[in-house]
């Protein structure tokens, strides 16, 4: 998956074998990394939700800034500052934040998937990535062949632990399915199309916002 190059992923979701909205992964080069945008229209036999994560990852693919929003059923915002600089991690949730140390890589949701997809493990190899208050553990498993919305594709597969999900990726290492085991049935999102969209213009480092987080983070903790 090249993340170079402006360019959005559609996917189609499922649960149980039936419709259950879309989501769409656009990624956008930055000027030193890229940032990848998760937006996703649920519609469950519970309340619809939108949801939309937000992560900003540097040239290796480990994130500096996570951000998720959901839109009804419940609804709120979380906000994840890696700090390499202040050797921090911030977690920041409505009017509650906190710091943990930065003493090791770490990932979140979006980044993992991009980790998982450059992994070169044998068939029943394990890597281990740390999250931000825990691990997790992806196991390569025997490849596949799926049909697609363009035909039969060969894909490389991930079981992910917690939570048993399966990760599909083609050749290329674009994710192409997604599934994972909620309540006694399966969520799954599916890859339909790659589009490429218009390049955004270049943000600079120390832009207004990012200067706003670390003020504030440093206010707190220094």
């Amino acid at each position: 998956m090249n993340l170079a190059t402006p360019q959005s992923l559609r996917f189609v979701l499922r649960y149980a074998g039936q419709p259950a909205g879309e989501q769409r992964l656009t990624l956008e080069p930055m000027g030193r990394g890229s940032r990848l945008v998760l937006e996703a229209q649920v519609e469950l036999p519970s309340p619809r939700s939108k949801h939309r994560w937000e992560s900003d990852l540097d040239p290796r693919g480990f994130p500096r800034r996570y951000v998720e929003r959901v839109e009804g059923n419940g609804g709120g915002v979380m906000e994840v500052d890696f700090s390499r600089e202040d050797g921090l991690v911030v977690v920041s949730q409505g009017k509650d934040d906190f710091a943990i140390p930065y003493v090791c890589d770490l990932h979140d949701p979006l980044s993992l998937v991009v980790a998982v997809s450059r992994l070169e493990l044998e068939v029943g190899g394990v890597a281990q990535f740390g999250l931000v208050g825990g691990r997790a553990y992806a196991e390569r498993l025997p490849d596949q062949t799926l049909t697609l919305a363009w035909g039969e594709t060969p894909v490389r597969v991930y079981r992910l632990r917690p939570g048993l999900s399966l990760l599909y990726f083609d050749l290329e290492g674009y994710p192409v399915r997604l599934t994972q085991k909620v309540g006694d049935h399966v969520f799954e999102a599916e890859l339909l199309a790659v589009e490429a969209v218009q390049p955004k213009p270049k943000e600079k480092e120390g832009s207004p916002g990012r200067n706003r987080n670390r003020r504030r983070r440093r206010r707190r903790f220094e």
